[in-house]
Formats: structure tokens, C-alpha cells, sequence
């Protein structure tokens, strides 16, 4: 029996680990045959050991493969009849220059290798050799014979394994136990039986050699290479018939899981989740998600989709540390992913997990070196509250889906109320381009007053959908739709230029007021936007200091190089940029100080509640420290008091917009607000002041009540 490894690339030190030890074994075995060889040549001169080697090197050259890399020679009980004929210097030497391999013939062999191969094989050898000369004879009592001869080999094969795992011990680094264990279960186990019998074989092939002479060892060739055969036959078949199951089974694998994420697909995904329903037996309560990456087509687009395939494959493994063991989360498809949650005690374990896996998505995912924020919406329905049906348990989950996405709660667990208004709200995006040619969208303006003087210095037009059937349409419920289509961009630029023509008309009224509009995030991919408002800005002859265009605060987070770009050109073109919403997300200094912003505006859940609620008036008094050290003008929203007023204007803040001061009006009753209260450009000129400061000095009172209607001039 020999043990070989396959030859792989090491590292150098290891290599020359392995080249050491190779010479260690081989150069002292060396050394005594020829020590031995010197004091008695006489035992080496018999002619028939040249047959002995012949033989061996045949039979060698015929190996059987086993399944651990290594290789089982059939020359075993030809050597072990050496050893049991010869003394142990005899017989490891015929051992030693018998032993081949086809290797060492086509040179593919170091030396160093090939002479250790040769000594483990020797070396074994000469155990088997002197334990069985010393309890036996070839003329022995049977029963001497048989357990000797097994005691032997028992002694051999433990020599070459040591020497065997050493060596892969040495070149792999692997733990030497768990060497010898594969070694053992991959050769032992398998060849126990036949090893053992091989070892009684060489009994007869010895005695037959002593008593009829060298021919018996053609005669024992010939069987050993039909024992060769038949080894190699069922060792191919068995490999075949392996090799055929294991493809069976990649190919049902590959069946029922993403090839991306190597998560369960879409059909083992519905398949769990019938047998779910079916073991619950319609008393066992359970619940379905369904989880959609927000942002994901923005990450694609910016960063393209090798970041975005990433960023799937990085989702389970994160996730799965949330679930339960018999919980099952899939990849649907693009970024959705399902989860079905067995075995539920209430409903309010699946709220909790839900939770649970939004915030392992708060932490940043690091991709080739950047980290990422990606944030996912999750819809949740439980099985038997919500259906019986998986179908409809699906769809429901994914109509619960799509309201957390509009609410911004991140998760929702389906209510019928969310059903009753999801077709209608899925109607309109086949009215909104009809709505767009018919002018059915319009603007409503709120005025922004300046906490120090209550001096009039801006507006900001807010979209209304004034619907034929449904009358006025707020834009939360046309927004989320229109920003999932290509209407996006003819939608943004309506608004825009009818915000810069209603600036034209009131400028050639003589009010002087900034003009800001809102911009979705997925606009800042498109790289036409700065040459667009630019020329929005030079038809109707509004400068650009003018016109402020605000973001959500999220796209900070997903900014990227190409958003990034549109943002330089537009602060290029001379726009001022505010961030809406601010304290909402997660945004970062660095962020604010890259990126050319003019503005932030607290969101209106902070200063709302900031006089009941001291968390939120710390975070609005912070977030107006922050943006004056930064030099950043900072508009709060939602001022619905006075005392919320008098309370901006004690931290300092710039600008105040909210009901406090009106709702936001259509363009005639703006025109009325704004004619009493808003700067003069006319009044300016005279006074001496230059036409650019839009900032003027008009109080906002409520003594001012009278209604001064302008005549409107001709365009």
C-alpha cells in the first residue's frame, strides 16, 4: 500500500519544510541499506531479487484509486512476501528500488519526492519484516503464521500513514489528527477487508515462491492485476454513480435558489410557505414579509450594478442572525426578499423581528471600500388574520409593502383600509400623463417669513393634482407613483416653470420674492437637470440666486458621483440648495461641507411638537446650532403658534414657514398675501436699493389686513 498527495502550489517556506523531511526519511534509510550492504554483501547477491523488484514495479505502476487524493498499489502483498521471505535489509532494499511511480517515469517528480516515496514504503517494510522474523517462520504452525502476519501489517500500515501524514501536515498545515481521521476513514475503512486479505495473500505467494520457485510469481501477477480491475471497475461506478446524485442534487439546489445570493428562490420560497400553511392546519398562527430595498435603482445607476449585486449578496448573510431557526428568508427578485415566519406566538413577534431587521440595515454595508446605507421597507401579513390563501397572504403583504414605503415607517402590517385605496392610487398613474398634457397639475405657494423682522423672503411652491373625478389630489398620493416612472422628469419640469412664470408675473408686479421649489432625489440622476433649469431661468428672466431648489435629506445618503455632479452643475448655474426634511435621516457633517448646500430646513415633526416634546426642541435648537456654524441659512417648518415663533427667535434660527402664517394659497390668493407684506422691488429702486435684494424690510402683521389688489401686467 502507498499514500500520495496531489500536487498543488505552496508557499516557499513550506515547501522547503516539505524537501527536509522528504531527505529526512530518505537519506538515513539510505544510509543504512548501504552500511548494511558493506559489513554483509552476500545477502544482496541473490539473482531473484531482481525479479522480486520487477515484479513489484509492475504491479506498481497499476494503481487504484481511492477517494482522498491518495492511491492504494496492489504491489502491497508482493512486498509484504518480501518482508516475510527476506530479512528487513534485504527486503527493504528490493522494496526500495521496486517501488514506482508513473510519475518518476514522466518526470513530473522532484528527486527528493521520489526517494521519499520510495523510503516510506521501505520503511514500512522493514517493521513488517522484523516483527514477523521475530515471532515467526514461513515454516511455522498456521496458527503462528496468520495472526503474525496481520500483526505485520497492522505494523506497516501504521508506518506509512505516520510518515504519509507528516508529510501533508507539513505542506497543508492542517491538524495531524484530523489528517490521520480522513486518511483512515478514506483508505482504512474503505479497504479493510480487501487490505487485510491482500495480507493473507502474501502468505501463499511467499510459501508458493520457497517451494515451486520464482514462476509462481508470474502466476500471481495475473490475478493481482484482474483484483486491480475489478477494484478500478467498482471504484468507477461508484464514482459515477456519486458524481450522477451530486449532480442531481446541484441541479435541484440551483432550482430552488438565487444563483446571486445563493438564497432560496421565489419557488421554494412559495413552496415553504405552503407547507407552512398546510402544518399550521389553519389554527397555528405564522406571518409572510415582503422586503424591498429603498434607493436600490439609485445605487444601480450611480454606482452601477456590481456595487448593487454586492449589496444582495451582503443582505442574508446580515439578516440571517435575526431569524429564527425554521425561519425562511428568500430573494423574489431584484431587491425584494421574502421571509415566512413559522410558528408565531402573537403578532407581535413578527412587528419585533421586522424591527430587528431594519436596524441590522442601519449599520453601513462596506463595499470595496465604501460604505453604503441601505435602507428597505417591509410589508407584514399574518396567517389566518389576514388570509387563508397564500396567494392573497403574498399580495397583501406586498400591499402593506408599498404603504410603508409611502408612510416612511419602514415596516406595516396589512390593514384592509390599505387595500380600499390601492387600486384607485394605482389608477393614476395612467391619468398622470392625460393630466400632464391638460394642465390638470398646479401650484400652491407658502410664504417663508424671517424670525428676526418677520420680513418676507421667499416662497416655495407645493404641487396640487386638481383631478376632474377625484377633485385635489394631494402629492403624497401621486408623488411616490409619479417617481417610479419615466414621468418623473416631464413632471419636475412643469412644476418648475410654472413656479419661474408665476416668479415673472409677481416680479413684474413689483414683489420681489425668492422662488424654491422641490426636487425629487432620483432627479439628481439626471445629468440633462442643470442645462434644463438653466434654461428654464433664462426664458422667463429670473436670476438664479432666485430660484432655490430643495432635496429630501436621504439623498445625502445615497449620493454618489453622478448626483454629486448634477449638484455642482446646478450650484454652477447659480441655484441655491436646501436640504428639506433635515434631522429626519442620517446625515453627515462631511456631507454638508462637500456639497455645495445654502440651506436646511428642520422638518416639521421636530418644531410641531418641540414646545410639548423637550427631546425635539433639543434636537431643533442643535440642529439651529449647526447650521449657523456652518454658515447655512436654516428654515424651520411647521410654526402653527405664536409661542413656537417666539421660541425660533430666541435660538436664532433665520426663517420660519408654517400655518402660523397661512396655509399654502393658490397663485391669486398668494398674490393678495403676498401684495400687502412682500418686498417692493419698485420701493426698493426708489429708495436707492439695488434691485437684486430680494430680502426686503415689509413686516409680516396681523394690523395689515387689508385687501390690496395689484393689476396683473401682461407677460
Amino acid at each position: 500500500m502507498s499514500a500520495e498527495i496531489e500536487g498543488r502550489a505552496i508557499p516557499h517556506a513550506r515547501r522547503f519544510a516539505t524537501r527536509m523531511y522528504e531527505l529526512a526519511v530518505a537519506v538515513p534509510l539510505l544510509g543504512w541499506l548501504t552500511v548494511e550492504l558493506t559489513l554483509d554483501p552476500g545477502r544482496f547477491e541473490d539473482p531473484m531479487l531482481l525479479l522480486w523488484v520487477a515484479a513489484i514495479a509492475v504491479v506498481d505502476l497499476l494503481p487504484v484509486p481511492t477517494s482522498v487524493n491518495l492511491e492504494f498499489s496492489l504491489s502491497f502483498p508482493l512486498q509484504l512476501a518480501v518482508a516475510l521471505i527476506y530479512p528487513p535489509p534485504v527486503a527493504a532494499a528490493v522494496t526500495f528500488l521496486g517501488t514506482s511511480d508513473m510519475r518518476e517515469i514522466r518526470r513530473e517528480l522532484p528527486l527528493a519526492k521520489a526517494l521519499f516515496i520510495r523510503a516510506q514504503m521501505a520503511a514500512s517494510v522493514i517493521g513488517e519484516s522484523a516483527l514477523f522474523h521475530a515471532l515467526a517462520q514461513l515454516d511455522s504452525p498456521w496458527y503462528r503464521i496468520g495472526p503474525t502476519v496481520l500483526l505485520a501489517t497492522v505494523v506497516g500500515y501504521s508506518i506509512n500513514t505516520l510518515l504519509v501524514a507528516w508529510y501533508f501536515h507539513l505542506e497543508s498545515r492542517e491538524p495531524l489528527l484530523g489528517i490521520l481521521r480522513e486518511m483512515h476513514i478514506g483508505v482504512f475503512g474503505e479497504f479493510v477487508f480487501s487490505y487485510m486479505g491482500l495480507a493473507l495473500f502474501s502468505v501463499l505467494v511467499a510459501i508458493s515462491f520457497v517451494e515451486f520457485g520464482p514462476a509462481t510469481i508470474a502466476v500471481f501477477i495475473a490475478p493481482l492485476a484482474f483484483a486491480r480491475q475489478m477494484f478500478y471497475r467498482t471504484h468507477s461506478l461508484q464514482v459515477a454513480t456519486d458524481e450522477l446524485a451530486e449532480r442531481e442534487r446541484e441541479n435541484e439546489y440551483q432550482a430552488l435558489h438565487d444563483s446571486l445570493t445563493d438564497l432560496p428562490n421565489r419557488t421554494l420560497f412559495l413552496r415553504h410557505l405552503q407547507e407552512a400553511v398546510e402544518a399550521s392546519g389553519g389554527k397555528e398562527r405564522l406571518a409572510v414579509m415582503i422586503m424591498d430595498l429603498d434607493q436600490f435603482k439609485e445605487i444601480n445607476d450611480t454606482l452601477g450594478h456590481h456595487f448593487g449585486d454586492q449589496i444582495l449578496q451582503a443582505i442574508g448573510p446580515r439578516l440571517a442572525t435575526v431569524l429564527r431557526e425554521g425561519d425562511l428568508m428568500a430573494r423574489l427578485g431584484g431587491d425584494e426578499f421574502g421571509v415566512v415566519l413559522p410558528s408565531l406566538p402573537d403578532d407581535e413577534t413578527a412587528v419585533r423581528i421586522a424591527e430587528r431587521l431594519l436596524e441590522e440595515l442601519e449599520h453601513p454595508l462596506a463595499v470595496e471600500g465604501l460604505a453604503l446605507d441601505v435602507s428597505a421597507s417591509v410589508g407584514i401579513a399574518i396567517y389566518p388574520a389576514h388570509s387563508r390563501d397564500v396567494e392573497a397572504l403574498l399580495r397583501r403583504a406586498d400591499v402593506a409593502m408599498y404603504a410603508a414605503k409611502e408612510t416612511g415607517n419602514g415596516y406595516e402590517v396589512y390593514d384592509p383600509e390599505m387595500d380600499r385605496h390601492s387600486p384607485a392610487r394605482l389608477a393614476l398613474v395612467s391619468q398622470i400623463r392625460p393630466a400632464l398634457d391638460g394642465a390638470e397639475f398646479l401650484l400652491h405657494y407658502q410664504p417663508k417669513l424671517r424670525l428676526s423682522d418677520s420680513a418676507v423672503v421667499g416662497v416655495e411652491a407645493l404641487v396640487r393634482w386638481e383631478h376632474p373625478e377625484r377633485g385635489l389630489v394631494a402629492p403624497n398620493e401621486f408623488i411616490p407613483l409619479v417617481e417610479r416612472t419615466v414621468l418623473l422628469r416631464p413632471l419636475t419640469m412643469y412644476v418648475l416653470e410654472e413656479a419661474l412664470r408665476q416668479w415673472h408675473i409677481w416680479d413684474r408686479m413689483g414683489i420681489a420674492v425668492p422662488m424654491a421649489v422641490n426636487l425629487s432625489p432620483r432627479s439628481l440622476l439626471d445629468a440633462q437637470l442643470p442645462e434644463q433649469v438653466a434654461g428654464l431661468l433664462d426664458r422667463w428672466n429670473v436670476p438664479p440666486e432666485q430660484l432655490t431648489l430643495e432635496l429630501t435629506e436621504s439623498f445625502l445618503m445615497s449620493d454618489s458621483g453622478r448626483s454629486t455632479d448634477v449638484l455642482s452643475l446646478l450650484s454652477e448655474v447659480g441655484v441655491q440648495l436646501s436640504i428639506d426634511d433635515f434631522g429626519t435621516g442620517y446625515s453627515s457633517l462631511s456631507y454638508l461641507k462637500r456639497l455645495p448646500i445654502h440651506e436646511i430646513k428642520v422638518d416639521r415633526s421636530f418644531v410641531t411638537s418641540m414646545q410639548d416634546d423637550p427631546g425635539n426642541l433639543m434636537i431643533v435648537r442643535a440642529t439651529v446650532d449647526l447650521g449657523r456654524n456652518l454658515g447655512l441659512r436654516v428654515v424651520a417648518e411647521g410654526v402653527e403658534d405664536a409661542g413656537t415663533w417666539e421660541q425660533l427667535v430666541s435660538m436664532g434660527c433665520h426663517v420660519a414657514q408654517g400655518f402660523f402664517l397661512t396655509k399654502p394659497l393658490p397663485p391669486i390668493e398668494m398674490t393678495d398675501w403676498l401684495a400687502i407684506r412682500a418686498p417692493n422691488r419698485d420701493r426698493e429702486d426708489g429708495e436707492g436699493h439695488d434691485r437684486g435684494d430680494r430680502e426686503g424690510e415689509v413686516p409680516f402683521s396681523s394690523i395689515a389686513e387689508a385687501r390690496v389688489r395689484r393689476p396683473l401686467r401682461a407677460i
